[in-house]
């Protein structure tokens, strides 16, 4: 009776322990950062994803995958911060190529970093509290933002899905360009109504060409980027902006004008009459 009694209390014992272990232990995950090929002749699309988003208690790792050397030190400016990436004695932990460099962050907040190697080099860690805005296996949560662009009493609808960042206007510059806020740069998934914007052909950003990748549906076309940090809208261009609608009205006017042309000669071949 005795033996049973103490393997309930063992039993009972181990079941506490195992309910007192921190929660974001439990759910810690491995967020990768890739330092890209070509990384030193790049800046902030030198790091991929930048910006990258972690939970309290997550494992960080930058994988180098240029063929140069490279280092990750967190501070801005070119100026560490001592918070990650360097050595005991305060010089940089060098990253050869293929190798990586860990990081677990403590405490929650946003974490800029660059290479000393490379200043020209930045990116930037989000980081949450355990629990917070990305999950246990490393996903983030995915908030929509809306915003709607008007031109000649017509209305057109975007919208957008990020784990950092929302749409918050949208402007079109007829014939030319759509122009898409947000509230804070980061990874983006924008879609934009073809009525609008079709035959997507670049996305720049204060001058600055980025990289995207496109989706088609029947009536819209979606379009995924990274904003680079500091911006806070983006130049999206296409074969077919909408034009304005005196442009519209000249287009229809000379078809017109084509038209009666036309009628008018063969009426006038016709009577015998050369026009």
């Amino acid at each position: 009776m005795n033996a049973k009694i103490a393997l309930a209390a063992g039993m009972a014992a181990i079941l506490a322990a195992v309910l007192a272990i921190p929660s974001q232990a439990a759910f810690a995950a491995t967020v990768n950062i890739t330092i890209v090929p070509g990384a030193s002749t790049k800046t902030n699309d030198a790091f991929s994803p930048n910006p990258a988003q972690a939970n309290v208690g997550d494992t960080v790792i930058w994988t180098n995958k240029d063929g140069a050397l490279h280092t990750v030190e967190s501070g801005s400016g070119g100026t560490p911060d001592g918070k990650f990436g360097e050595k005991p004695d305060g010089t940089p932990v060098l990253i050869p190529p293929t190798k990586t460099l860990e990081f677990k962050p403590t405490e929650a907040g946003e974490y800029p970093y660059f290479c000393s190697l490379h200043p020209a080099m930045v990116g930037t860690l989000t980081v949450a509290a355990a629990g917070g805005s990305t999950g246990g296996n490393g996903t983030a949560t995915m908030q929509e933002g809306t915003a709607t662009a008007q031109l000649d009493g017509k209305s057109y609808t975007v919208t957008s899905k990020s784990a950092t960042s929302k749409v918050t206007a949208a402007t079109i510059t007829a014939g030319e360009s759509v122009n898409v806020a947000f509230d804070k740069a980061g990874e983006m998934e924008v879609t934009l109504p073809k009525a609008m914007i079709d035959g997507i052909q670049s996305v720049t950003a204060n001058g600055q060409t980025v990289q995207f990748t496109s989706t088609n549906s029947t009536d819209s076309t979606t379009i995924k980027f990274t904003a680079p940090a500091g911006a806070t809208s983006v130049d999206i261009t296409g074969t077919m902006v909408v034009p304005e609608f005196g442009v519209i009205a000249a287009l229809v006017l000379a078809a017109s004008l084509v038209a009666v042309i036309g009628v008018a000669r063969f009426k006038g071949q016709a009577f015998g009459f050369r026009l």
